[in-house]
């Protein structure tokens, strides 16, 4: 046996009992790189994002608050799942023979590894809700603000009703009387005065 089958021999046969702690490490780097992907995304969100989504057309400031939270439960667990895998759970048996011991040894790093999974998951699926949030704040119409409420002074009496069009020297008005609604185009130049008023 030469001395490199030799060294790599005593290599394989120190992680077999090393096996946990190589898991351990592996969680505890997954969970410092969930905590820095989450601040740096939120850091990037607050720099760039739609400041506020109370400007959208519904149903989209509903989507984006649903999003978000979503993400938030999501990310919370895979935090809890990494710090899981990392640091493992209290107990109360102690494991005083070999046999004991490697069993536990093993189904813990089974465990370890399967909670691994779980967070790398999760925080995928965590980002992409915060994605898909961000998307909709972006890119989602704004509401449209009512037309104002206008009142015309003309010769033959007042009109008061939303303005909808302005313009051509002419103004367009959308009067409501009960339930019917009609619509009044009239030419600027027989108006006497013309005001935004808060109610007719």
């Amino acid at each position: 046996m030469t001395s490199d089958r030799w060294h790599w021999g005593q290599k394989a046969q120190l992680l077999k009992f090393n096996q946990l702690e190589a898991a351990r490490r592996q969680a505890d780097s997954w969970r410092t790189g969930l905590t820095g992907i989450t601040a740096l995304l939120s850091a990037v969100l607050v720099v760039k994002g739609r400041d506020n989504v109370s400007t959208l057309a519904p149903p989209y400031p509903l989507l984006v608050l649903l999003c978000f939270l979503a993400a938030l439960s999501v990310l919370v667990v895979a935090t809890l799942a990494a710090l899981r895998a990392s640091s493992g759970v209290p107990g109360d048996e102690c494991l005083l023979t070999a046999e004991d011991l490697e069993a536990w040894s093993k189904a813990e790093t089974a465990e370890v590894y399967s909670w691994i999974t779980v967070a790398r998951r999760l925080t995928v699926s965590g980002l992409c809700l915060i994605a898909a949030g961000a998307a909709v704040a972006w890119l989602a119409p704004a509401h449209l603000a009512d037309p104002p409420l206008v009142r015309i002074e003309l010769p033959g009496g007042p009109i008061c009703g939303r303005m909808t069009q302005l313009g051509d020297r002419i103004v367009r008005i959308e009067a409501t009387h009960g339930r019917s609604r009609t619509i009044h185009a009239l030419p600027l130049d027989s108006a006497v005065t013309l005001d935004v008023v808060g109610a007719c």
